[in-house]
């Protein structure tokens, strides 16, 4: 379809030669004496561009351009290229300023009007190019998002039939989508799984490779393996189709509800933070295993904690100790510490919340570079 430009301007003998030039490029173009002629023609057609005199009777191009901004739909906004004779800067800044893509000089010169006019054509098309897209990637990017999130498992009174216990947890991408997860399931009646883990790099390739560890995760827990060994084999089975090099950080806990042992593994990842039996919070300084992923047929240390009924265990990623100030200060395993203590006899919800407002307390605002994913579990023993 032909490129179709009106042209606007008082002067007969301008628009014939506007018309003639344009036409000789295939374009199809209609001539128009007066502002009001556009804004009247506009409500009704749709072209590509147009050219718009400066300096003309009645109503001025920058009248005219006024009004046709007020009067146009969003999304609907046609190009606009001033023509004028006047070498006034001033008048061009104005144009500028309301909307005007460019200034075409008059008299014309042919080979300058047809660039102009086809490479704003151009432009023009490919900014909308853009905006579609961008608002394709908007919409896709708000769907993984929901898919990610209901991947997590629901904190809205989880294992209501388990007196035993109390779970919530949080995840806060930085972008729509991120590499932290946690996940927390049943292997069988008398043992609980907890996992959490924070993938190397941001958005969505780090979302992907999340779900894909999540998932692998999962499933050798789920065989009854013990902590060790499902690290272990999920790390054997990424590095057998780990092109990209990424790597992911994962804590896993076994607990056994009859007792409260809780049985973990380390692959990289934060200390976790138990709570001792004066009910204050205190890192478990446990020897770390090398990230998942990274290399092949590795071993895994395992250790064992005692949860005793009444005291809970706070597991996190980097995202929550690594939020910055406005001084780019870090908030700090010890300030972490200090709003865990704080809410000590909280619920685990509260507790969640005591070290989400001490964050925001620190960052008073500042972007923060990193996902925040936290989880807390009381455990509240055997009931009698």
């Amino acid at each position: 379809m032909a490129d179709w430009v009106l042209v606007v301007d008082d002067d007969i003998t301008n628009l014939k030669m506007a018309g003639h030039i344009l036409s000789r490029q295939n374009m199809r173009v209609t001539a128009l004496k007066s502002g009001a002629a556009l804004l009247e023609f506009v409500k009704t057609n749709q072209p590509d561009l147009i050219l718009l005199d400066v300096m003309m009777p009645g109503m001025d191009g920058f009248e005219t351009m006024e009004l046709l901004k007020k009067q146009t739909e969003p999304g609907k906004e046609i190009p606009v290229i001033f023509l004028t004779a006047d070498e006034n800067r001033e008048s061009e800044t104005r144009g500028l300023q309301l909307g005007a893509m460019d200034f075409i000089r008059k008299p014309f010169v042919p080979e300058v009007l047809v660039l102009r006019v086809q490479h704003t054509i151009e432009l023009v098309r490919l900014q909308r190019r853009l905006i579609q897209e961008n608002k394709r990637i908007t919409s896709e990017l708000a769907m993984a998002s929901r898919i990610q999130l209901a991947m997590m498992p629901g904190v809205s009174s989880p294992f209501k039939d388990r007196p035993e216990l109390e779970i919530d947890a949080s995840m806060d991408p930085v972008r729509e989508v991120g590499g932290d997860f946690y996940d927390f399931f049943f292997v069988d009646d008398d043992h609980l799984c907890l996992v959490i883990g924070d993938v190397s790099g941001k958005g969505m390739p780090a979302a992907l490779f999340m779900m894909a560890s999540k998932i692998l995760l999962a499933d050798n827990a789920k065989m009854g393996k013990s902590p060790a060994r499902i690290l272990e084999d999920t790390n054997a089975a990424i590095y057998a189709n780990n092109r990209e090099d990424m790597f992911v950080t994962v804590w896993v806990g076994i607990l056994e509800l009859s007792t409260g042992r809780l049985t973990a593994a380390n692959a990289g990842h934060e200390y976790p933070v138990l709570q001792n039996l004066e009910g204050r919070f205190e890192l478990i300084k446990n020897r770390h295993g090398v990230m998942v992923g990274i290399f092949p047929d590795r071993r895994y240390e395992e250790y064992t904690l005692r949860l005793s009924p009444g005291t809970k265990l706070f597991i996190y990623t980097d995202g929550i100790t690594e939020s910055t100030s406005e001084s780019d200060e870090f908030f700090g395993p010890v300030r972490l510490l200090d709003a865990l203590n704080r809410n000590a006899a909280g619920a685990p919800r509260q507790v969640l919340s005591g070290v989400r407002q001490a964050i925001a307390e620190f960052s008073r605002g500042s972007s923060q570079a990193d996902d925040m994913t936290m989880m807390c579990v009381e455990y509240r023993g055997k009931p009698e």
